[in-house]
């Protein structure tokens, strides 16, 4: 679900933030190796990590945009005809 939310908001996030997300549930580094190289410690990295999936959450609370295309593609298998337009519109 992190992931989906990152592929709708991650546009609003800063660089930094981007790439501490791709980092983590991307690429699957540990917050050892995120710390390491940037002389931080792992809490510090954790704590970073935390603010960003609450960003991403907190913009799904506000916009909605994750639940409207989860309604719109339900929908879309229930009704061939009104799938196909509704599968082009969303971008599926």
């Amino acid at each position: 679900m992190l992931t989906e939310l990152f592929d709708i908001y991650g546009g609003l996030l800063t660089e930094r933030q981007r790439e501490l997300f791709s980092s983590v549930y991307v690429y699957d580094l540990s917050l050892s190796e995120i710390a390491e190289p940037e002389g931080k410690t792992r809490q510090s990295v954790y704590e970073q990590v935390k603010k960003v999936k609450q960003k991403l959450l907190e913009y799904e609370r506000i916009l909605g945009i994750k639940e409207k295309n989860d309604k719109l593609k339900a929908l879309a298998k229930t009704n061939q005809s009104i799938g196909e337009k509704i599968i082009q519109i969303i971008g599926e």
